[in-house]
């Protein structure tokens, strides 16, 4: 076991080179607070946004039409492989498939069908829910050493010489991509070849419905819900920054958001969601330190702000709780966006423009439409002054933002159990971050409904994918650059 984890230790611990260009998108939602910024992606710009076209449509073998069945990709902008320089979008699919994307000339790199024991599933409470699920990947993103450690951000493995596997690792080590199959195990794969490079290890329940995959110092992160597999609804961590791995589970009264699950705070505590409360759960052994009642399946959004993490979280009604991380105490709350059940779906975004005024945005399916606030000070304390809404939007994801422009995608219409309308398509469209002004849509080339599982953002591309199991994503041209 021993030598299992050093070969782990070696893809956790693996450190790029010190670099701006290219961009890695290594979890759902861009990084482990969910905030869905891409912080310096030169290619995209209001001016540029303009001339966004079609860039890559990738049908692909899932054999299963549930709007969870075929994740956004994580990417890695640049990877030396025998093969030259190639930016690779990894893709999660259901019945234990990955791909590895060229995104440069829309090819098949590689594919993995992961090793599973074929255990049979469990009904769960909902079959749309559970048939077909899958788990977005998530990868080591690279450390600039030249920048230092980001205020407020998580830290992405455990630092070199504090003892234990990671900490024997070194420079230079390679990265790897790290996948769920459907027994619950955690497979390591090569980025360049997809080969398991050690046995898998057992993480969650069998045939369990997992969020997305989030990495901070040494451990793996993630959530499930809806009872699938049997399993019960609650957070997963497994550790491996010690000698040996260890697993940790805090069960939930209530299933959280089914795409980013958790967001994770600058000194690791992890938040997530229930149906009646937001938890602050303590790094690795998930011991409960705080809590605050709120109803929601949207997953918070952890972001600085003058020298502290403040949560952003939804509640009943698609009201909106700016949080004081320390105490989980609200600071400010919204009036209601939305009547009835449907309120902010999904998860919430944040990014922090020029000017240093911090974003908050929020999927309202309620009322079908993103809304934009700022944080705002109020008597001494920070609030959210509500901006703008954006036009119509048909069960609109939570939005991807880089450079000023806000990248929505509306899903198409689905029922109240999540299922999609035979009519549905998806549209992308981009908005301008201060006003919500429409800059560009991709009007009908999308040919069905968007898949409920998010929007990726690198490299002059916006992925997504949609239940007719095709990878999309919208972009410029390299040679428009």
């Amino acid at each position: 076991m021993r030598r299992v984890l050093a070969v782990i230790s070696v893809a956790l611990a693996g450190i790029g080179v010190a670099q701006i260009r290219p961009i890695d998108w290594p979890f759902y939602g861009g990084d482990a607070q969910r905030t869905g910024w891409e912080k310096g992606d030169s290619r995209i710009t209001k001016d540029s946004v303009k001339d966004f076209q079609l860039v890559l449509k990738r049908k692909l073998d899932t054999k299963s039409r549930s709007p969870y069945s075929l994740a956004p990709p994580v990417i890695i902008g640049r990877l030396i492989s025998y093969r030259g320089f190639k930016e690779l979008a990894f893709v999660a699919g259901a019945s234990d498939n990955i791909w590895a994307i060229d995104a440069d000339v829309d090819r098949i790199f590689w594919q993995k069908h992961l090793e599973s024991s074929g255990e049979k599933p469990k009904a769960g409470k909902s079959a749309a829910i559970c048939s077909g699920a899958t788990a977005t990947p998530a990868l080591i993103p690279p450390i600039n050493f030249a920048a230092g450690r980001v205020r407020g951000a998580a830290r992405p493995a455990a630092t070199p010489g504090r003892g234990g596997v990671l900490g024997s690792g070194g420079l230079g080590l390679g990265r790897a991509v790290f996948a769920l199959s459907s027994d619950g195990r955690l497979h390591v794969l090569n980025i360049a070849t997809g080969d398991d490079v050690s046995p898998p290890l057992n993480f969650l329940p069998a045939n369990a419905k997992a969020s997305s995959l989030t990495i901070s110092d040494g451990a793996i992160y993630t959530t499930t819900g809806g009872g699938c597999g049997g399993a019960p609804d609650g957070v997963w961590a497994i550790d491996l920054s010690g000698p040996e791995p260890a697993v940790a589970n805090y069960a939930l009264d209530g299933g959280p958001s089914r795409l980013g699950g958790l967001a994770v705070g600058s000194d690791g505590t992890v938040y997530v969601q229930s149906a009646n409360k937001l938890l602050a759960l303590t790094p690795k052994e998930l011991k409960l330190k705080l809590s605050f009642a709120s109803s929601s399946n949207a997953t918070p959004v952890v972001f600085p702000y003058k020298g502290r993490d403040l949560i952003a979280s939804a509640g009943s009604g698609g009201r909106l709780y700016l949080l004081d991380s320390d105490s989980l105490t609200p600071l400010h709350q919204t009036e209601p966006l939305a009547t009835g059940d449907h309120g902010v779906w999904g998860g919430l975004s944040s990014w922090q423009d020029e000017s240093g005024t911090r974003w908050v945005y929020a999927p309202v399916w309620g009322r079908g439409a993103i809304a934009a606030f700022k944080v705002e000070e109020s008597d001494g304390k920070p609030v959210l002054t509500q901006a703008w809404i954006s036009r119509n939007m048909i069960s609109p994801e939570p939005p991807v933002i880089t450079n000023g422009v806000v990248f929505a995608l509306s899903a198409g219409e689905y029922t109240r159990d999540e299922r999609p309308k035979g009519s549905a398509r998806a549209t992308l469209y981009a908005l301008d971050s201060a006003t919500g002004k429409e800059m560009y849509s991709s009007g009908d080339q999308v040919t069905a409904p968007g898949n409920l599982t998010g929007i990726a953002l690198a490299n002059g591309r916006v992925y997504f994918t949609t239940n007719d199991s095709t990878l999309y994503a919208f972009g410029i041209f390299l040679e428009r650059e």
